[in-house]
C-alpha cells in the first residue's frame, strides 16, 4: 500500500505542479515558446484542454487550470483514503475542503521552490541567460515585482527578494496550514494531498 501511495503521489505531483506552472505562467504572460513551458504544456493539455471548452477565463484568470488543480488534489485524496483502507465517502465534503487549501498550499510551494531556484542560479549563472531560468524568473515575477518595488537591493544582495520569500512562506505554512488547515481538521500527517 505504501508504494501504491508513493506512485499515485509521484504522479499527481509532476501533473499538478505542472498546471501550477502554467497557471503562473500564463498569470505572468511568459514566453510560451520557451523549452520548458511546452514540456509544461504537453503534460497539462490533456488535463486542461476539456475544460476549457466549458469553463472559460474570469478576468483574466486560466479558471480551467485552477478546476483542473482542484479536481487533481481531490481525485488524489479519494485514491489516498482508498488505498489507506478508509471509505471516503463519509469525507467528501472535508476532501473538498481540503482539496482548495491544497491547491492554494501547492501554488504557495511552486513560488517558494521557483524562487529558490531562480537565487541559486543568479550567484551560480552570475547574468549568463538560461531559458529554463528565464522562464522560472517570469512566472514568479507577479509575486515578487511588488517587493522589488520597495527597492532594497544591498550590493548584490536583493533583500526585497528575500522579504517576498518569508511573506510567501508566512503565508503557506503559519496562515494557511497551520491555521486554516489545522482548523478546518487536516493533519499533515495524512499526506494525503500534494502541497499540504
Amino acid at each position: 500500500m505504501i508504494v501504491i501511495a508513493m506512485i499515485l503521489k509521484t504522479a499527481f505531483s509532476i501533473v499538478l505542479v505542472s498546471m501550477v506552472a502554467r497557471f503562473l505562467a500564463q498569470m505572468a504572460r511568459a514566453d510560451f515558446y520557451n523549452p520548458l513551458a511546452q514540456t509544461v504544456i504537453k503534460i497539462t493539455d490533456p488535463f486542461v484542454k476539456p475544460l476549457r471548452r466549458v469553463i472559460p477565463s474570469i478576468a483574466g484568470f486560466d479558471t480551467a487550470s485552477i478546476i483542473a488543480m482542484l479536481l487533481g488534489q481531490i481525485i488524489l485524496g479519494v485514491l489516498m483514503f482508498f488505498v489507506s483502507g478508509i471509505n471516503p465517502a463519509q469525507y467528501l465534503p472535508q476532501i473538498l475542503i481540503w482539496g482548495i487549501i491544497a491547491v492554494a498550499a501547492l501554488i504557495l510551494t511552486v513560488i517558494q521552490w521557483s524562487m529558490i531556484i531562480v537565487g541559486v542560479s543568479s550567484f551560480i549563472l552570475m547574468g549568463q541567460y538560461n531559458p529554463f531560468i528565464a522562464f522560472i524568473a517570469k512566472m514568479i515575477e507577479p509575486f515578487v515585482g511588488p517587493f522589488r518595488r520597495l527597492n532594497l537591493q544591498v550590493g548584490m544582495l536583493d533583500l526585497s527578494f528575500l522579504i517576498a520569500f518569508f511573506v510567501i512562506i508566512i503565508i503557506k505554512d503559519v496562515i494557511l496550514i497551520e491555521g486554516v488547515a489545522n482548523f478546518v481538521g487536516y493533519s499533515r500527517s495524512y499526506g494525503f494531498f500534494i502541497g499540504l
